[in-house]
């Protein structure tokens, strides 16, 4: 698989984040979902606090642990194949950390009626803007052509 094809999947990977965040924004404002909502206190505070913490510990490690596992790849010597295996295992364990930041907090925003949820998911929708997929980038990362 060369770079082009890595940045093609990881592209789709991306966007399929935001898309599921607004299936679940439809499925609350217009479906079956529609005026669903929480009221007991007790479960909204572990809720925020669940949601807080989530984004405050995945959003770090995707962006940062990332960027650290990326580089010992560059200062070991493996084959091309077995670095496109990790990165691509590493790129889709990032998006996926992304993509449970927005759409927990997009559930959150609309469970509880509170702006704490889409402050999650904005903040998790701001951040993997770093972790956009690019032809150049990966090839920046991985340090193949």
């Amino acid at each position: 698989m060369n770079t082009k094809q890595m940045s093609v999947k990881l592209m789709a990977m991306w966007i399929s984040m935001y898309l599921t965040a607004g299936i679940i924004a439809l499925l609350f404002e217009f479906g079956p979902l529609k005026g669903m909502s929480l009221t007991a206190p007790k479960i909204i505070y572990i809720l925020e606090v669940i949601g807080v913490l989530a984004a405050l510990a995945l959003i770090p490690l995707a962006l940062r642990g990332f960027k650290k596992m990326v580089d010992r790849l560059d200062e070991k010597e493996y084959p091309e194949e077995k670095i496109e295996k990790i990165y691509m295992a590493c790129s889709v364990l990032r998006l996926a950390a992304f993509s449970l930041v927005i759409e927990f907090g997009v559930i959150l925003y609309y469970l509880i009626n509170d702006t704490i949820g889409l402050y999650i998911a904005v903040i998790g929708a701001i951040c993997s803007l770093f972790a956009f997929p690019t032809k150049a980038g990966i090839e920046q990362e991985t340090g193949y052509y």
